[in-house]
């Protein structure tokens, strides 16, 4: 299967590259483990944050309120993902999504987001998004043809996020990467009742004069901390939950419809969720989740011999394939490891089992 192929050869270049010792600390990382969701695998550039924004879950988690560069070097990070069994390596791998549990510029992570960044592209190749509340550089035009990069900004005042930079100003820095060619949407993330509402239109107005074309509302998810920390700024999420967790973050019912609407009144393309941006920003498609399918879905055409090729390799036997409905589907049992990692690889669901 040429995904694996390229799957092996990648992982045999970095090692020839890397000290064993280093490649072992590489495999032992939860990067080299973790499966990735449909919508792709999250590389952490560093832990913790000092933003304090009030909304963030990432101290309900254990995370700490100052932040430590990830320990591994670019060439780690890369090697690690592509030894995970469940990642698909290539131009149509899987989608990679960097930031999570920090904010990737900040001055301490952010010569290390944009090592990560240049090795996954140069060594991987996968397809590449990265969120920022900080205001990226502009050097991001040189690392991957096709990068997405999403500005979050909440509303217009930043009123929940004091420690971050002004939203104009993210506005502003999307504006110039906009210039240099690369992908940038606006990420209006999260969606804060009596907040982001009240001045969605301000907002939407400014991204659309700074050249933001496209856009993502993104659900707020609170725990019980989470909803202390927005009622101290007189934010109450109480009519829209059911109910709170100290540590599950539960995600509120607020209807998106309105804010869609005003959206595409101004002319934005409203993308369902953030990986759709990066499917986007690579001229791909994906049908992995109940978002999709996403992009050209005339570009979803897996070749089912390579599957073929691919599970016969892995030891199945009487193995028999087909494509229904934008999903694959083989009529024995497989390992966990192997569905997800030939979704990863097609973009489409497997289904498995004996079929009538």
């Amino acid at each position: 299967m040429e995904v694996w192929e390229a799957k092996q050869k990648a992982i045999k270049v970095l090692e020839e590259k890397l000290e064993e010792e280093e490649r072992t600390e590489a495999r032992r990382d939860h990067h080299a483990k973790r499966p990735p969701r449909p919508c792709g695998i999250t590389v952490h550039t560093g832990v913790g944050c000092p933003l304090a924004c009030a909304y963030c879950y990432i101290y309900d988690m254990g995370f700490p309120g100052s932040v430590k560069p990830y320990k591994l070097t670019p060439l780690q990070i890369a090697y690690a993902i592509a030894t995970n069994p469940y990642v698909a390596v290539g131009a149509w791998g899987t989608l990679v999504a960097v930031g999570s549990v920090t904010e990737p510029f900040l001055p301490e992570t952010r010569e290390k987001a944009v090592g990560y960044m240049r090795a996954i592209a140069e060594y991987l190749g996968n397809p590449i998004q990265i969120s920022t509340k900080m205001l990226p550089p502009l050097e991001l035009a040189e690392v991957q043809r096709g990068l997405d990069v999403l500005i979050s900004v909440t509303d217009l005042e930043g009123r929940l996020e004091p420690k971050a930079p002004r939203p104009v100003d993210r506005l502003m820095a999307g504006a110039e990467l906009l210039k240099r060619g690369i992908s940038v949407t606006l990420f209006v993330r999260p969606i804060v009742p009596g907040v982001t509402d009240r001045e969605l239109m301000r907002l939407l107005t400014a991204a659309r004069e700074a050249g933001f074309r496209r856009v993502i509302f993104g659900t707020l998810r609170v725990t019980s901390g989470i909803a202390a920390r927005l009622r101290a700024y007189g934010v109450n999420v109480m009519p829209y939950v059911k109910e709170l967790h100290p540590t599950r973050q539960i995600p509120i019912k607020y209807p998106k419809d309105r804010l869609i609407s005003a959206a595409k009144d101004l002319g934005f393309e409203v993308l369902p969720a953030s990986c759709a941006s990066n499917v986007r920003a690579h001229g791909q498609a994906c049908a992995l989740c109940r978002w999709g399918p996403c992009g050209d879905i005339n570009k979803l055409r897996a070749n089912l011999e390579d599957v073929m090729e691919y599970l016969e390799w892995r030891g199945y036997k009487h193995v028999d394939i087909e494509m229904r409905n934008l999903s694959i589907r083989v009529n024995v049992k497989i390992d966990r490891r192997d569905k997800i990692f030939l979704e990863q690889a097609t973009r489409l669901p497997v289904e498995t089992g004996r079929r009538d």
